[in-house]
This record gives structure tokens, sequence and C-alpha cells, in this order.
């Protein structure tokens, strides 16, 4: 075990970054480290300064971001070039490849894009309806199904699609979907509570809010098809990232039976458009999203069908995680890992000059970059006691699938992991005055983060928008499920130069113009020394699990505990 708190490079007033790409609003209430320094000076190693490579984050960061990768979507071209760059590089810094003599584990994935998709017609209410693809709602399948043909399908609101009767909530209880489409609300019950208590933990979002539950829900129910009210608000995200993220091919993971027990198409629908939906069923769409949040709620029969059909372009893929390893020196079979996922969306909705790659440089050539370059540090700090795995896993943008699979399929045993970090996308705005943990308060491993930090005159705050449910959108959530106790954080919002309005002004550019669309560009000017600061907080972080020889777990009462605890129960 260590004996004394991390040591950095000695320069106390250095920062951390605005993290632009998720979009964090202005901090109303934060919290700030859970461990006091003398807590984790008596329990976290000793760790020397060392110098990351800046040239390294940026010239990683543009290649992989260039139009010649065509935006990273698994399957193309631009996966090819990306492993060729990764397997060069990991090479290069002194890795060793992590699967046998293989550098990559395959990932059997399956492509379905929705091609001439038809309007939703809607009949039955008081006037017919029909809204257009793009602009209005977005379909796709997760069905291995040439063609897709909903007809007269009868709609049913069932808010916000839960079913969780350890929390007695029913959103389906008395109603038969069955062949029907259902229509869902984005998010939790009570998102839009100030504090965190309530029935779905108030303004934090639980695994219940998201889109994927959601439709996998509807699919137990035996529902035709699902669609999502979209509102920009609890979804964290406005119509331009869903339309952009939604069109073109999903990836999704094979299964023996070609997706057949899912539904046959699942999309989203523009909030306007449902309320003229709902309107023409007779019925109030904020009333309707009022009633909704109230336990006992009864799903309505909107008296509507729709009808919506589109061809697939079904594609078949081993897309691949790359994995590199630097071995162990004394404890070998013992493991830190470093997840960051290498995809994006390939090419998508064209922005108004005609682009329509999606480059992906922030989200996620950067956090890409970034193993590499600390693939590099730990080399050049020489063999740790225990083995680092650097993971550039494939498809978070499709659900996380690329670390999923690993999760479920593990190169090296899940209960020999000792922890880990994930990074998905550094941003470029300069030096901030805090640092966001996505997920504070779930493990110990915060105490490592607030060691590292308090050495650099840093604080570590929750984050502060739980209601966006950042915990269930990245890799660390993949192996949090199957027991590993894994930290995400990104830089803070309360920038050096202007404040947390100044952050706020930056992170709205990114979600408005960039984020998920053809804008998210490599630009030469970008400001890296907030950058910077934080990588060397990832290097320390991992560096510290790699050195001691503590096991740290999630904190008592957490939801992975019980999950953990049992796997290393089995060791």
């Amino acid at each position: 075990m260590g004996t004394n708190v991390t040591r950095l490079a000695g320069d106390r007033t250095v920062n951390v970054k605005i993290l632009a790409a998720l979009a964090l609003p202005l901090l109303l209430v934060t919290a700030c480290s859970q461990y006091s320094a003398q807590e984790v000076a008596s329990s976290t190693p000793v760790i020397a300064a060392l110098e990351l490579s800046e040239q390294t984050m940026k010239s990683v960061t543009k290649e992989l971001s260039s139009d010649e990768f065509e935006g990273r979507a698994p399957g193309t071209q631009g996966e090819r070039k990306t492993m060729a760059l990764l397997t060069k590089k990991f090479a290069e810094a002194g890795l060793e490849p992590g699967n046998g003599e293989s550098w990559f584990q395959d990932v059997p994935l399956v492509s379905i894009e929705a091609k001439d998709v038809s309007p939703l017609k809607i009949i039955g209410g008081k006037e017919d309806i029909s809204f257009a693809y793009g602009p209005e709602m977005v379909v796709t399948s997760y069905q291995e199904q040439k063609a897709i043909n909903i007809v007269d399908s009868e709609m049913v609101f069932v808010g916000y699609g839960i079913n969780a009767p350890e929390r007695g909530w029913n959103d389906y209880e008395g109603i038969d979907v069955k062949g029907k489409t259902v229509v869902i609300l984005v998010n939790d019950p009570d998102f839009d509570t100030p504090g965190l208590e309530g029935d779905f933990g108030g303004r934090a979002m639980t695994y219940y809010g998201r889109w994927t539950y959601k439709y996998e829900e509807a699919a137990r129910q035996g529902a035709a098809a699902a669609l999502i009210i979209h509102d920009t608000e609890p979804a964290s995200y406005g119509w331009n990232v869903v339309e952009s993220s939604w069109s073109g091919p999903q990836f999704y993971a094979q299964s023996e039976n070609g997706g057949a027990d899912q539904t046959k198409s699942n999309g989203w629908i523009q909030k306007d458009a449902a309320a003229k939906m709902f309107a023409a069923a007779g019925h109030n769409l904020a009333a309707q999203m009022t009633a909704a949040k109230i336990k006992g709620f009864k799903a309505v029969n909107l008296g509507l069908k729709a009808s919506v059909s589109f061809g697939n372009v079904i594609q078949k893929m081993k897309s691949k995680n790359v994995v590199g390893l630097l071995k162990g020196s004394t404890r070998p079979d013992e493991y830190v890992l470093y997840t960051a996922h290498w995809d994006h969306l390939g090419r998508c909705k064209p922005a108004p000059d005609g682009d329509n790659i999606c480059n992906g440089a922030i989200d996620n050539a950067t956090g890409t970059a970034a193993l590499v370059a600390l693939a590099e540090a730990h080399s050049k700090a020489g063999a740790p006691e225990r083995s680092i795995i650097f993971l550039a896993v494939t498809a978070e943008e499709s659900g996380l699938l690329g670390s999923k699979y690993y999760a479920e399929n593990p190169i090296y045993p899940l209960n020999k992991t000792v922890g880990g970090v994930n990074m998905d996308a550094f941003a470029v705005a300069g030096p901030a005055n805090n640092i966001v943990v996505v997920g504070k308060g779930k493990s110990e491993l915060d105490k490592y983060l607030d060691a590292a930090a308090a050495d650099s005159g840093r604080v570590t705050e929750a984050e502060p928008t739980p209601e966006a449910g950042y915990y269930y959108r990245s890799d660390h959530f993949s192996f949090a499920k199957q027991g590993v106790p894994m930290i995400y954080f990104d830089g803070g919002d309360d920038l050096v130069e202007g404040g947390r309005a100044a952050g706020k002004a930056v992170a709205d550019d990114y979600r408005a113009n960039k984020y998920h669309g053809p804008k998210d560009e490599y630009d030469p000017n970008w400001d890296w020394s907030g950058v910077m600061a934080d990588l060397k907080l990832y290097y320390t972080v991992a560096r510290m699990l790699a050195m001691t020889e503590d096991w740290p777990n999630w904190n008592e009462g957490d939801e992975f505990r019980a999950i953990r605890d049992k796997s290393r129960g089995d060791s």
C-alpha cells in the first residue's frame, strides 16, 4: 500500500478544461471532494511527475478526425485506417498486443440502414396527419428484415414506458400493447425536480430514463413499434442530434434470431409533431405529460392508427476493439483498465455547406489520442506493478456495443481487473477551476482522483446535470454492470477566463452546432492547456491503481457493489 499523497509537477495553478462535449449548464449546487487530504495521503501511492506529449494528442486527434477517416464508422474504410493507426502507435509506444498475438478483439455487429422511408401517417383522429422523415420523425429497425411495414397499428401512450416492480411503477399495467405502437416520454418521471429525492432518484436519471431501456421494455411488452417524444431539456440534446445520429447505418450486436424478439420499428418524434398527433386524438400533450409523472398513471389508448414503411440495407460484419497491454512487473495478472471509444457516426446529415462527414474530433478522437499519449507515458515511466490494459472500443455511438462485448467476453478476467478510467471527449476551451465527476460518490476510486486533483490545487465536483444520464452514456457503464469499479470524469465548467458563464457559452455552442454533427472538426487554434492538465489526472489515477495493493470497491449501498463482492469472492 502507498503511504503518501501523489505529487505532480509542482505547478499548483494548473486547472482543467471545460467539457463542452457533454454540454454542462451553469452549476447551481456542487459537491466537493469526498475525501480529506489526510485520508488520501494515507492511502495512495506516490507518483512521480511526468510530462505527457501534447504533440501526440494533437497529431493523433488531427489524423483520426480528418476527412480521410470518413467519420470512423464501424465496418468502413475509416475503421480500417483507424485500426492501422492505433496498432502502429501502440507498438511505437511500447505496448504489446493485448489478445495473444493480436491487437484486436472481433466484435460481431450488424449494420441496418433504413432506406426510402415513407412519411409517418396517422389516421383515426379529428384529421389525418403525416410527418416527414428527418425534420419531424426518424425510424429504424432492430430486426434483420429487408422491408418493414407498420400498417394501421393502434397507438397507445404509455407515459415514460417504465415497468419497475421494485419501485412500484408500471406504465404498462392493465393494457395489452402486443402488435401496437407505443408512444413514450424521454427520461424519468421526476427528472425536473430540484433535488435527488423521488421514485427515480429525483433529478438524477436512472437507466429507466435512457432510450435504450425504453425500446427494450417495449419489445418485452410485445409492441410492434415504439416512438419516443423528443424534448430538448430531458433529452439533454436538440432534435439536430437525433436527426444526425439516427439517420444512416445503425449498428447492433449480432443475435441468433436476427432481432426477431425486438420491435419492428423504433424511432423518435419531434415534440411539436407529437403535440399535433395528441391534438388529433383529442388530447393535450402537455396535460398528458403532467399526468404521466404521477404514480398510478394509466396508459391512454389514443384511438389513432400509425403506418410507416421502409427498406433495410443489412450488412453483417466483425468490427474490432483494439487492445494493447503494458505488462506489470510484480503482479502482471492484476489489471488496470483504460477505455475510450474510437468510433463516430461516419457520414451523416449534411451541414448547410454540404459537409456530410461527422468527423468526431472531440467525440472521441481526443479520447482515443489520449490512449496513445498515456501508453507512451506509462512505458516511459517503466512497468508498474500491475498490468495496464489500453482498450479502444468500437460502436459506442450505437449503444456501447464494443465495451459491452468486451465486458461480457473479457480477454482478462474481470475479477482480476482492479478498476479503470474511461475517457470520452476532451474539450479545448482552456483551463477551468473544477473537475466534474460523473457518478461521484459511487466508488472508492474517488479518493485516487481527489488525491491527484488536490496536488494541482483543484476540486472535484459532482456532475451538475444528473438528469442527463451521462453515467449510462459512455463505456464505463458496460464494466460497471459487471462489477468493475470505473471512474469517469471531465474537465470543469468554471473557466479560468470568464468563469461559469463562459463555460456555459462554450458548452451551449458545442451542443447546438457541433455535437454529433459535421462541425465537430479539428481546429489548429484549440487551446490544449486544459486537455493536458486533465491528461495528467488520467495518468496519475491509473498509475496509482497500478502501484497499490488495494482493491477499491463500490461504496456500500451502491447498485454495483453486490456484483463486485460476488466476483471477488470467487477469485
